[in-house]
């Protein structure tokens, strides 16, 4: 069942005690050289392949990759003192240990005690950043007192908490339909409306922090939202773009025009092109969904190069355009810009659109 697949060496993971589930990585990390046209398949036809690739149990990790669970959350330590969390494939969650103080980058839809989490990995005070305001990265803010958070994505959260919630839950539920999946959590019972909204602290293009033998540095990186921010770790050299850049790129999803909010392709294009400008200071990039590079593992280098040059052919007007399912609608097709491995959905008007 294995084809083409990419090895990612494993590390020691965390010492948990409430469960430990073991994944064949060498078969579970996506090719990530694969075709837009296999990404076209069925939603059945790619729900088996994810089911086969990405949920096999096993007693040995073929790359020795040891995922730790605790009763919610999956995570791996990919790089020394560097964890990925899944959240159950709605979206990933990173954090970063230094010597002094820890980072957490963005906080899920709220599923589970993700507090509970940071705990069992470090003991350290933490600093909470959002990448941008879609709430599968900060449905789970709530939870704590301080957010950073680019002000251009402050909208994001001038919604009631009863009406975040079902939208947290709603995702959450598609989420589990379209991947066909058991996860070990209920939207009712695990999912929990706010009862306070964090303190929205700045989060501005340079900004520093300062985590004590490893410093991590944010850019901002408008396209899939106004506010879009991208990372840079001193430490392991990591890029971490968020939802800026993946082989199935979102751009300007929130389709409000008001003054400030609206995205322009070639906005986002000078943006990408910084990403590829700042190649000297990264040797790797991952991003905040991990269907099309695997949990744990980067992206392939050149992802953000063929981003960069579908959204030039997408403002020159010579993009191929092709009609493919949509992986955030059931039963539903969008028309997406293709370059080589990544496709870009997209609209002159910067509304995302179904059909």
């Amino acid at each position: 069942m294995c084809r083409n697949t990419t090895e990612y060496k494993g590390r020691k993971t965390a010492d948990f005690t409430k469960m430990t589930m073991q994944r064949i990585f060498g078969c579970a990390i996506l090719n990530i050289r694969e075709t837009v046209s296999q990404a076209t398949q069925s939603s059945q036809d790619r729900r088996a392949e994810l089911e086969v690739l990405l949920a096999i149990p096993s007693a040995q990790s073929a790359c020795g990759m040891e995922i730790t669970m605790t009763d919610r959350h999956p995570y791996y330590e990919f790089e020394k003192d560097t964890y990925e969390i899944d959240e159950f494939d709605c979206s990933s969650i990173f954090l970063f240990v230094g010597k002094e103080r820890a980072l957490l980058l963005d906080t899920g839809c709220g599923i589970g005690d993700l507090k509970g989490v940071i705990r069992k990995i470090t003991d350290k005070p933490y600093i909470v950043v959002a990448s941008h305001g879609h709430m599968d990265h900060i449905g789970g803010a709530g939870a704590f007192d301080e957010l950073y958070i680019n002000p251009a994505d402050n909208y994001f959260l001038d919604v009631s908490f009863e009406k975040m919630l079902e939208s947290r839950r709603n995702y959450a539920d598609f989420i589990r339909k379209r991947e066909d999946k058991y996860y070990p959590y209920s939207t009712e019972n695990d999912m929990l409306c706010w009862e306070k909204k964090p303190k929205l602290l700045p989060l501005s293009d340079g900004q520093t922090f300062d985590l004590g033998g490893r410093i991590f540095t944010a850019y901002s990186c408008p396209g899939h939202t106004p506010g879009e921010m991208i990372f840079i770790d001193s430490k392991t050299r990591y890029l971490f773009c968020a939802d800026a850049c993946n082989r199935n790129l979102l751009l300007m999803q929130s389709g409000d025009h008001t003054e400030g909010r609206y995205v322009s392709v070639e906005k986002a294009a000078k943006a990408m092109e910084r990403i590829v400008s700042m190649k000297d200071q990264y040797d790797h990039v991952i991003n905040s969904h991990h269907d099309y590079r695997g949990f744990g593992a980067p992206l392939a280098d050149y992802v953000v190069d063929q981003a960069l040059e579908c959204m030039k052919k997408i403002v020159d007007g010579t993009a191929e355009i092709r009609e493919i399912p949509d992986p955030l609608q059931l039963n539903a097709t969008k028309t997406v810009a293709v370059y080589g491995d990544v496709f870009i959905t997209y609209s002159k008007e910067g509304v995302y659109e179904t059909r």
